[in-house]
């Protein structure tokens, strides 16, 4: 069985800390990392169409170091860009840089009726802020962002996540899920041109009705249109009964596409984390993947890997 990590931007800041992750992997066995390297609009590599990312300090690259790192120990490096979700702060600041794209282009920006979009306390359902998935010409920069990045580093795949609506009450109508699809169908074209082979994957809610009805997200099309190679469903449960029953649905959803389990890394629970590897294992999928890579969680890698 496959075993995965996803690794958050704030794991890679340094060159220490990635030759870290990439030995806590290398020793256990785990040879897919999936990392964040557009979190919020922002490069943690060097780019000429985004930001540098905020915590970065002088001009030390991540994606070159986890690539050369990875390659010189077995393992495969993913690209995981954030899709629509391009801004939060707690403190509902902008980003500093005037050219991130919330500052370049506002009328880019998904703003649901009655909630200022950098309300931190705008609503239950609020996340943060979101491109508009109808504009055309924010599809077009997420997307030349995203070829840019496949076609200067040798990345084993790239990794969509919030490639869905904040919520269906964002939408203007049930209907701008085909927006959504647009961006999918288009990548598929660009990035496997820029990289022949390259592994498109996307974390994706894990029950595809809910996926559907609340967020527009149709990962079970993208799935039978062959737009991606790799889905990654977030079962982040903490019964391992709910995990089966969503990965099970998840799997007959898309049965002949290559599935990772998404699990979380719940702090202290190794039996869990044992049940739940085996939940994904008889539920069908190839691989699973835990959210997410902490050093001060070793003690769960070793079961995640063991298991």
């Amino acid at each position: 069985m496959d075993k995965a990590l996803w690794v958050v931007r704030d794991k890679i800041t340094t060159q220490s800390a990635i030759d870290d992750l990439m030995a806590d992997a290398a020793t256990r066995g785990i040879h897919d990392v999936v990392v964040q390297v557009r979190g919020r609009g922002d490069a943690y590599y060097h780019s000429t169409l985004e930001p540098r990312a905020e915590s970065l300090t002088g001009e030390f690259d991540p994606l070159a170091h986890l690539v050369r790192a990875g390659a010189a120990v077995g393992v495969r490096v993913h690209a995981w860009g954030n899709v629509f979700f391009v801004w939060s702060s707690p403190e509902g600041v902008l980003p500093t840089s005037p050219e991130h794209l919330v500052r370049r282009h506002p009328e880019w920006l998904l703003r649901s009726a009655g909630v200022k979009y950098l309300d931190p306390v705008g609503g239950s359902d609020w996340e943060g802020i979101y491109t508009d998935p109808k504009n055309a010409e924010a599809r077009e920069h997420t997307l030349a962002v995203f070829t840019d990045i496949v076609s200067r580093y040798r990345v084993e795949g790239f990794h969509y996540d919030y490639v869905r609506y904040p919520q269906v009450t964002y939408a203007d109508s049930p209907d701008d899920h085909a927006a959504v699809t647009a961006l999918v169908a288009e990548g598929a074209k660009r990035l496997r041109a820029a990289r022949p082979g390259l592994v498109i994957s996307a974390a994706v809610f894990p029950d595809p009705d809910v996926a559907r009805d609340r967020v527009l997200q149709r990962w079970p099309e993208w799935a039978r249109a062959g737009l991606v190679d790799l889905l990654c469903p977030m079962a982040y449960r903490r019964e391992t009964a709910e995990v089966a029953r969503l990965l099970t649905k998840a799997r007959a959803a898309a049965p002949k596409t290559r599935m990772w389990g998404g699990l979380m890394a719940f702090a202290g629970e190794r039996a869990l984390l044992r049940a739940q590897v085996h939940a994904a294992e008889d539920a069908g999928c190839e691989g699973a993947i835990l959210f997410a890579y902490d050093t001060a969680q070793r003690d769960l890698l070793d079961i995640f890997a063991a298991t």
